[in-house]
């Protein structure tokens, strides 16, 4: 007994009535198994049509690129070597490869490769069709396979930073001791004032350059870590009596004045390294203390007002959906322009000095972000210029003891 569809074609003529039934049959199959297939692949990939619609689009790439799609396939690297591809009329047509770079709604580099096939038209989703759709009929697909490179460019580009600005950062100093250095023994060798003045400027440069190494040093310890999560429990009350006790030292006899509110749970707990949770938040207590103590004009008077807080995550989808608790740090300097926002957690990435007073050495957020990973967190920087700025940081609470 021939199957449904063969029963639909046979009133067409006896005698090619079996064949064409089965050709059909194996061609609505087919045209299953591409959707099917493609579904299937571990990797982002595309099917697109002459015409350069994108006819099957894998979940894999629905994933990993969302509404990026359509930005690849239009962007110019990607149009300029898919005409090369279609434009190759030979039985065995060559590969094609483009490097496409997005810059909204982010900063992406995607590798694609393109690879032309010609199959039975029955593989082409319907609505995809040419006019005049006969099952047998060849038709041009453009398979496309997507592989996003961002990490790896990102961390090349960082690496590259790394060793430019290291070499920069210390050098600077390497070359005031030398200089000075060779002046005490010169000039100034009979010289009581300008020897002690010469010595102070000295030991500050020296400062700086103990400053970078133990920052570099730390950075990689926390990097050698960030995939160990820490098993202790720290209680966040502790932690915020901790950080206060050793911020006083740093704002004794400045214009600035610590608040501190640790929430309305005491015994509210997070698994997590206590001396690096302590760092952390230390580090941007100072980050607040340096760039805020740098705007005095603005505050006219004012104190420096720096506030330590914890918080429930507001239920907005900005935050994961398991319990955590929010560690706030604010500051009421003078803020940080958008288009720096999305970079402070680079390495040696630093405010250009037309919007800031006082530049760091780039490794105070780095360090931030490295630790609330490897807490399994989340660190976000809320500012805006004239209004403060705030650091926050997510940390799922342990179960059971909050």
């Amino acid at each position: 007994m021939l199957p449904a569809l063969a029963r639909a074609v046979v009133g067409r003529g006896t005698e090619t009535s079996v064949i064409p039934a089965r050709r059909a049959s194996r061609a609505e199959a087919a045209s299953m198994t591409l959707e099917q297939l493609m579904d299937c692949l571990p990797a982002a990939t595309l099917a697109l049509n002459e015409t350069r619609q994108p006819c099957v689009i894998s979940p894999e790439a629905h994933r990993q690129f969302k509404d990026c799609v359509g930005s690849i396939i239009r962007h110019p690297a990607f149009q300029n070597r898919l005409d090369h591809v279609l434009a190759d009329l030979s039985d065995s047509p060559a590969p094609g490869e483009a490097v496409v770079v997005l810059d909204i709604p982010q900063y992406r580099v995607v590798r694609a490769w393109m690879r032309k096939a010609t199959v039975p038209s029955a593989l082409v989703p319907e609505g995809y069709r040419k006019p005049g759709f006969s099952p047998t009929t060849p038709t041009t697909l453009i398979f496309v396979a997507l592989h996003d490179e961002t990490e790896a460019v990102v961390a090349e580009r960082q690496h590259t930073d790394f060793v430019a600005f290291a070499s920069h950062e210390l050098r600077t100093p390497l070359a005031a001791l030398l200089g000075f250095i060779e002046t005490l023994q010169g000039p100034a060798a009979d010289d009581p004032a300008a020897q002690k003045e010469f010595l102070d400027i000295m030991a500050v440069q020296a400062r700086r350059m103990q400053r970078l190494l133990d920052s570099l040093l730390y950075l990689s310890r926390v990097q050698m870590q960030e995939h160990l999560r820490p098993t202790d429990v720290v209680a966040v009350g502790a932690l915020f009596d901790h950080v206060r006790a050793e911020a006083a030292g740093l704002m004794a006899g400045k214009n600035v004045r610590l608040e501190v509110t640790p929430g309305a749970e005491p015994g509210l707990s997070v698994a997590g390294d206590e001396v690096q949770l302590q760092q952390v938040l230390m580090n941007l207590i100072e980050n607040a203390l340096k760039y805020g103590l740098a705007d005095r004009g603005r505050r006219q008077g004012q104190p420096l007002c720096i506030t330590l807080s914890c918080e429930p995550p507001p239920p907005d989808g900005c935050w994961p959906g398991e319990p955590g608790v929010l560690l706030n740090v604010t500051d009421t300097g003078p803020g940080i322009p958008a288009r720096h926002l999305s970079r402070l957690t680079e390495r040696f990435y630093r405010v250009a000095r037309t919007a800031a007073s006082v530049q760091g050495s780039g490794l105070g957020l780095a360090i931030v972000q490295h630790v609330v990973t490897r807490h399994g967190g989340r660190f976000v920087v809320e500012s805006a210029v004239g209004k403060g700025t705030t650091c926050r940081i997510w940390l799922p609470v342990v179960r059971g003891l909050s």
